[in-house]
């Protein structure tokens, strides 16, 4: 529904931020990195948001760069991991370094985030096993999520592709392929 948010910062709070725009203050959820990284209140910012809509309320979460969306999304669609969980995995650490310990099976790694236990890292490792398409080598910077290949991801979950289906159609559409439009990916991964 939101793609992004562009205003000026009235407050930042630990893991929130009041961002006004059109007149309108969002209280807009957030990582306790993007908390640290945003400008000071009075500065123009842009918020990438995700909505979670709940029976009790809308919760609409930001992120300052598009990729921390992607990495929100793809673990808001594993099984167990909802939306407090995910922002307590990129509160602790990097799309980057998430992507790294995926690839390699740092399951000692995830343990280190607050609510991720042994058991909670494990099934994390296992819903993301079949996602070596949201990895994208960059020799200078080693792998990290792409945010088109995420983003097309949950867009098909948000058309009822289930998450496994949707990564192996994203896959197959991205195989071999780069600089590929969100919209383009959605299209053929549907044909």
């Amino acid at each position: 529904m939101y793609n992004h948010l562009r205003g000026t910062l009235i407050e930042n709070r630990i893991n929130r931020l009041i961002v006004e725009t059109g007149g309108v203050g969002y209280a807009i959820n957030v990582p306790l990195s993007t908390s640290q990284r945003a400008p000071k209140p009075g500065a123009e910012i842009i918020v990438f948001t995700h909505l979670v809509v709940r029976e009790d309320a809308l919760l609409l979460y930001g992120f300052l760069t598009e990729e921390e969306r992607a990495l929100f999304r793809v673990l808001i669609g594993l099984s167990g991991v909802g939306p407090s969980l995910a922002t307590q995995v990129l509160s602790a650490v990097s799309p980057r370094d998430f992507a790294l310990a995926i690839e390699r099976q740092d399951v000692t790694m995830l343990k280190k985030i607050k609510g991720v236990g042994a058991k909670k890292a494990s099934q994390i490792m296992v819903g993301l096993k079949g996602a070596k398409m949201l990895l994208s080598p960059d020799e200078d910077a080693g792998p990290a999520l792409v945010g088109v290949a995420g983003d097309a991801v949950a867009a098909l979950e948000a058309m009822g592709v289930p998450q496994r289906e949707a990564i192996a159609r994203v896959e197959k559409v991205m195989a071999g392929k780069s600089g590929l439009a969100l919209e383009d990916v959605v299209r053929q991964a549907l044909q």
